[in-house]
């Protein structure tokens, strides 16, 4: 007598491999898409090729820096207030859970998310190809006729492909599947993610950078470097708390009528200014984190990066704008982390870079409330060694023991 398969027929097990490397590239290929979109406005705004990218658009005078936000601000109200008024869109969040995306409305909420960080805005860029990858992800699932349990999981592997391929961290990507969209390590679903996260970084390889984001001098978790990532890990662990509730509050409390219209430029307008003088606080994160990785500038300014790029993120996203999060608490993290790296320096000798590194990974764990995805993206933005990754990991560690205390 013949044994029943253990879980599907032969047919549904053909179907979702083919409806997981389906998912894979067309998250792939959204990433690739935004990101094109991405070097696209930046050429607009700031003028330079795609082969000349850097990370701080402070190569172009202030003047067009304030043009080129103002002009964001003018677009993003427009777009947004014809989106919510004509065909809502739905977050990764909705389409994982379910509910049925516009596909044409979730498509233009992407492009225009990308385009406005392209043109300055200081958020970032990653909820876009969540949100494709988790639309695509949703109806190659009606199409391949998947259970909703698996129609669940591969919108989440899709949105998390998104973000993963987007930024050339596939291993991160599937921990954000798993720990942040799943919240479950099931084997299948882990499957899934991993799979799902290679065929997306794979197909996004002609348009997205292979170096890693960010560039961070070595160090080694010495008994120095270790007391610093604690003590950077408490104080970066409590003031990301706040931060994190801030966010919470602006998004929830999102201005989606008209006001739209009066309220985003104005933000924007106030952003044009202040980046006309601190254009590391302009794009997703990537200036300022890179800024503070160098070790550069003085703890004054490190600390003015960060007050001016953490307020106009919160403005923005209140008055009207959408886009992740994730990029920039990586970059305040790693400003405050160099902050507390100086002051430490006039008492005894200290790696900086272990600062920044560790205040970034510290601020993110918070953002996210997702340590292990938290030191996976560290891991994967800044390509750290395994002797650096021990500061990395207790940093983290004494920030989400500092949030819990003081959440009691």
């Amino acid at each position: 007598m013949k044994t029943k398969r253990k879980f599907m027929q032969p047919s549904a097990d053909f179907r979702l491999f083919l409806a997981v490397l389906c998912v894979g590239f067309a998250a792939g290929a959204g990433a690739a898409a935004l990101t094109e979109v991405i070097h696209f406005a930046e050429f607009l705004a700031f003028g330079r090729a795609k082969s000349d990218f850097g990370v701080t658009p402070d190569q172009v005078s202030a003047f067009r820096r304030f043009a080129a936000v103002l002009a964001c601000g003018a677009i993003a109200s427009v777009g947004w207030y014809f989106l919510h008024k004509f065909k809502p869109f739905l977050s990764a969040g909705e389409i994982i859970e379910g509910k049925n995306p516009s596909f044409a409305s979730n498509l233009a909420h992407a492009f225009l998310q990308v385009f406005t960080v392209g043109l300055g805005a200081p958020i970032g860029k990653e909820v876009a190809p969540r949100e494709l990858g988790a639309l695509f992800a949703s109806k190659i699932c009606a199409f391949f006729a998947l259970d909703a349990a698996w129609c669940r999981t591969l919108a989440a592997c899709g949105a998390a492909a998104g973000l993963g391929a987007v930024y050339n961290v596939p291993f991160a990507g599937a921990i954000f599947a798993l720990e942040i969209l799943l919240k479950s390590f099931d084997k299948r679903a882990a499957l899934a993610a991993f799979g799902v996260c290679a065929v997306a970084d794979f197909t996004a390889n002609f348009s997205v950078p292979r170096e890693a984001l960010y560039v961070v001098s070595d160090f080694k978790s010495t008994p120095a470097n270790l007391a610093l990532a604690a003590f950077v890990g408490v104080i970066v662990g409590m003031t990301a708390k706040f931060y994190q509730a801030g966010v919470a509050r602006a998004e929830a409390n999102r201005i989606k009528d008209g006001k739209i219209l009066i309220f985003l430029p104005l933000a924007f307008a106030v952003t044009a200014l202040a980046g006309a003088f601190l254009p590391e606080i302009l794009g997703n994160g990537q200036a300022a984190a890179q800024t503070a990785f160098n070790e550069q500038i003085s703890a004054l300014y490190a600390l003015g990066l960060l007050a001016v790029k953490g307020v106009c993120v919160l403005a923005l996203l209140k008055c009207g704008a959408y886009g992740g999060t994730l990029t920039p608490s990586f970059s305040l993290g790693a400003l405050l982390g160099l902050c507390l790296g100086l002051t430490a320096a006039n008492f005894a000798q200290v790696n900086l870079s272990a600062a920044a590194l560790c205040g970034a990974a510290a601020f993110l764990a918070i953002n996210l409330d997702a340590p292990f995805t938290a030191f996976a993206l560290a891991a994967g933005f800044c390509d750290i060694n395994l002797s650096a990754a021990t500061a990395v990991m207790l940093s983290i560690a004494c920030a989400m023991g500092a949030r819990n205390l003081l959440s009691k």
